[in-house]
């Protein structure tokens, strides 16, 4: 079987994410209860709609023993949450404790969990390093790097598994390396993609999104040719009530992807900062402020999720989300179809925004050869579920598609304070018409400032 990716939602997606997101969960992430970082603009159980599987899993390099099988893992799902999860929808997949079990019964020992908040576990991390208290494994997603190896709570992942091994995705370890150092492994990532009503542009006369791709002339031109094309009155009353496009406030960021770059930028030497001063932040601003001011084919008087009923209803063309959750998400009377997002002129085809998840071993680990093998174990486990249940569902074609996409993720971190003023600030820029170089210049400055803040703390 050809690889087909496994993703999460990094924030609780899997199991945990049942319904509509909050505006800031849907962008900061959310993870299965697999492991990946993706927030879904309304996520079935992560277990069911992550994206794609890989082939099985062959020569396992779990050791057949453990000198120490008892590990303490930090997660965001109790098991009565779990348990809940699996009543609500028995085909569920948790990376923790769907593998607790197995793992026990091959190594003995003790499995401890600790179960906290999504939004708690960088604060809860941050508290037991600090007392010296063991944890052993814990999940590295978009809200906690890159404050983990900035402040010193995490090992680097390389002295317990083989970042190098093609079982684990290279863009995950990519995305969670911070100072030439890998601090996290996995296998999980998700990316955002086009969601189209296909019978609305069909009614329209309107060529939908997937034929542009693979003509190879799905860009931003051709997507704002779409959009227009798909916004007007549809009752005769002068009042414009269908638009083209529509997603979360923070719909920039996957824009910005496509145009090759992230909104968040830390590198080699530790520092941390935005990339708003770079052309291409430039380019896109300019672009999606035309689209809210000029073209008229995003609503600017609509906010939070109000998109999801638009798109039900037949009054949205097109919409954002993460793999393949969408056909759960936006499912109505219409025929409903997806695509990459549309390439920008500064970026390279295929290249969008995502989700990714892995894990890291906290520095008051006490035994990271017992969180290793529990990793290779989840993964492994997952891998084989999304194989199970994805290929019948969704093609080999859809799911090689899609596993190229989520090799192609731009993925930042954003776990600093000051993001989501940043966030803010943009937004309201775009739909203002505020110059951009002025919202992106204090944009830039709160970015910047809350890194400080965050890595001082």
């Amino acid at each position: 079987m050809k690889k087909i990716l496994s993703v999460f939602m990094a924030i609780a997606l899997i199991s945990t994410l049942l319904t509509a997101c909050s505006k800031k969960a849907a962008d900061e992430n959310v993870t299965t209860d697999t492991n990946t970082t993706t927030a879904s603009a309304t996520s079935a159980p992560e277990a069911t709609q992550a994206p794609v599987a890989t082939e099985a899993v062959a020569q396992s390099p779990l050791p057949d023993k453990l000198d120490n099988p008892n590990i303490t893992i930090l997660w965001h799902t109790s098991e009565d949450q779990y348990k809940a999860n699996l009543e609500a929808n028995p085909n569920t997949f948790d990376a923790v404790w769907s593998v607790k079990e197995a793992f026990e019964q091959k190594y003995g020992g003790t499995v401890n969990v600790i179960a906290v908040g999504w939004g708690d576990q960088k604060d809860t991390l941050v508290k037991k390093v600090n007392a010296g208290e063991a944890v052993d494994l814990a999940q590295a997603n978009d809200q906690n790097f890159p404050v983990y190896p900035a402040k010193k709570l995490v090992q680097d992942i390389s002295q317990y598994v083989d970042v190098n091994d093609t079982f684990w995705n290279p863009g995950v370890t990519k995305a969670f390396s911070f100072g030439g150092t890998v601090y996290a492994a996995g296998v999980d990532a998700i990316p955002v993609v086009i969601y189209y009503n296909k019978t609305l542009f069909d009614n329209f006369g309107v060529k939908v999104p997937m034929d542009y791709y693979k003509e190879g002339n799905w860009t931003w031109d051709t997507f704002r040719e779409a959009a227009l094309a798909m916004t007007g009155d549809s009752d005769g009353d002068s009042v414009t009530d269908t638009f083209g496009f529509g997603w979360w406030d923070s719909a920039y960021v996957q824009f910005l992807a496509t145009d090759g770059i992230t909104n968040m930028a830390y590198k080699e030497d530790g520092s941390i900062g935005s990339n708003y001063s770079l052309p291409q932040a430039t380019e896109t601003m300019t672009f999606l402020q035309n689209a809210f001011v000029k073209d008229k084919f995003i609503d600017a008087s609509q906010t939070g999720d109000y998109f999801i009923n638009l798109f039900k209803s037949g009054k949205l063309a097109m919409t954002c989300e993460y793999g393949f959750n969408g056909f759960g998400a936006y499912a109505s009377d219409y025929e409903i179809g997806w695509a990459p997002l549309p390439k920008g002129p500064s970026g390279q085809i295929n290249q969008g925004g995502g989700g990714m998840s892995g894990w890291c071993i906290p520095v008051t680990s006490t035994n990271g050869a017992g969180a290793a093998a529990f990793m290779r174990m989840s993964a492994e486990m997952l891998k084989e579920f999304n194989n199970s249940q994805l290929l019948s569902k969704y093609g080999q074609e859809d799911i090689d598609l899609m596993n190229t996409l989520a090799e192609n993720i731009q993925f930042a971190p954003i776990g600093i304070d000051g993001y989501w003023d940043a966030n803010a600030t943009i937004y309201q820029g775009l739909i203002n018409g505020t110059p951009v170089s002025s919202f992106l210049t204090t944009a830039d400055e709160q970015i910047t400032k809350g890194a400080k803040t965050t890595l001082e703390q």
